[in-house]
């Protein structure tokens, strides 16, 4: 009996094996690319044609994060030595890696094998460097890199065919980021967080679609006549604090000007306070020249700073189509009728959320204001964590009800703040 079923094993195990074998090689691929290179690796022992398959995936990704120094070189060195075809993505997550000599060894292999798609994040303190091998990968479309410096080229020719640049807690040596970025003309999304401390950071980059900044810098200047989404936070000021680009100093463009006066085709803007400070530091214009026309969606978080408030109410005086705006309240009621008289951006209004109100009467007052002259609202959503145990809960939300509203639309809606993705400068940071 017991050698009849180890015979029937032996048969399920030799048929199994059969199964696994013919698979077409689009289906081997496609599990191959989803498993861990370590586990696709392993797929070798169940035939030769999964042997070739794996040898041969063009996506390679190495997320061992704790794997030791040597044993991920070790791992890396034995995949590319034995790789056969394109490799078009290459992914490394590690906290252990500082070994400068590997890296450059790997890119410039991978810099002969088509690569498009690379992705490098180390650990912020382990002292990692990316050599200016780097550069030699012309073929790149899309390139990711943390918690490392970055060595620039002697030469640097561009990245022709790049289009996504994502920097996070990177030192770059021997280049800008305003030579990085005009040397890649094709880049449609960029995002900077916590890269170089810079006085003065300037993007040129005509076809940029896509921004996040998260940055310290004492001046900004966008040249970015294509871009439609931007999130821009600062935090801190730079030891000197920011320049002051007045008609008084150098006869230079206003810091509100120089930043974002010129982005005609944004459709959505996120900003915080620091970064409203600084736009405030200088002369506020009533009237910006390049009227926001396709701007859509706003989000301001206003503190109780006059300069926080001004650039604020400047901007909001020039959305003329804005469909949805969110707004962390400041304590004050910035809210008289003598400074938005001039406002545009109530005419087409449909959506407001407000979030993490510091008090109640100045919540009260913004929303009898845009209850009472946003004609097309249709919801105003008040985010708040444990809104019903306000002092006074009752009270509150019957005056809410009571306020006269002059869209026939709008209803008053509560949530909570986890519902809601706000992201705040520390969240960026903190995902580094």
């Amino acid at each position: 009996m017991a050698g009849s079923q180890r015979q029937k094993m032996r048969a399920d195990i030799e048929l199994n094996k059969d199964y696994l074998s013919n698979l077409p090689s689009e289906i081997i691929e496609d599990i191959l690319v989803k498993l861990p290179i370590k586990e696709a690796v392993r797929t070798s022992v169940l035939s030769s044609k999964w042997k070739s398959s794996w040898a041969s995936m063009p996506n390679l990704v190495f997320a061992e994060k704790c794997l030791p120094e040597s044993e991920l070189i070790e791992s890396v060195d034995k995949v590319l030595r034995v790789h056969q075809g394109p490799v078009l993505k290459f992914e490394l997550d590690s906290d252990q890696l500082a070994n400068r000599k590997a890296i450059n060894r790997w890119l410039l292999v991978l810099s002969k094998n088509g690569l498009k798609d690379l992705r490098l994040m180390f650990y912020v303190y382990n002292g990692c460097t990316v050599p200016s091998s780097l550069f030699s990968c012309h073929e790149l479309q899309h390139l990711e890199i943390s918690g490392c410096t970055i060595n620039g080229p002697r030469c640097f020719r561009g990245l022709k065919l790049l289009r996504k640049l994502t920097l996070r807690a990177c030192y770059l040596e021997r280049i800008t980021i305003k030579k990085f970025v005009s040397g890649c003309p094709f880049l449609e999304s960029l995002t900077l967080i916590g890269v170089n401390k810079y006085d003065s950071l300037i993007i040129r980059s005509p076809n940029l679609k896509q921004l996040i900044l998260v940055e310290r810098f004492s001046d900004l200047l966008l040249e970015t006549p294509n871009l439609t989404s931007a999130t821009i936070f600062g935090y801190g000021l730079l030891p000197h604090g920011y320049k002051d680009f007045s008609p008084a100093n150098d006869g230079c463009k206003s810091n509100i000007l120089r930043a974002i006066g010129a982005l005609s085709s944004i459709e959505e803007l996120d900003i915080d306070s620091e970064f409203c400070e600084y736009l405030g530091s200088g002369p506020i214009p009533e009237k910006l020249p390049e009227t926001f026309h396709h701007l859509k969606k706003i989000s301001i978080r206003i503190d109780g700073r006059s300069k926080v408030v001004d650039t604020a109410l400047c901007i909001l005086r020039n959305v003329p189509n804005l469909k949805t705006l969110r707004l962390m309240l400041p304590c004050q009621n910035i809210w008289e009728e003598q400074r938005i008289a001039t406002f545009s951006f109530l005419e087409q209004l449909e959506v407001v959320e407000i979030l993490d109100f510091k008090d109640v009467g100045s919540l009260l007052a913004f929303a009898k204001f845009i209850l009472g002259t946003a004609p097309k609202l249709e919801k105003l959503i008040i985010y708040g964590e444990d809104l019903y145990e306000l002092e006074d809960g009752v009270g509150f939300q019957m005056k809410l009800a009571s306020l006269p509203r002059l869209s026939s639309k709008a209803v008053i809606l509560f949530g909570e703040v986890a519902d809601i993705e706000f992201p705040s400068t520390f969240s960026y940071l903190w995902n580094i």
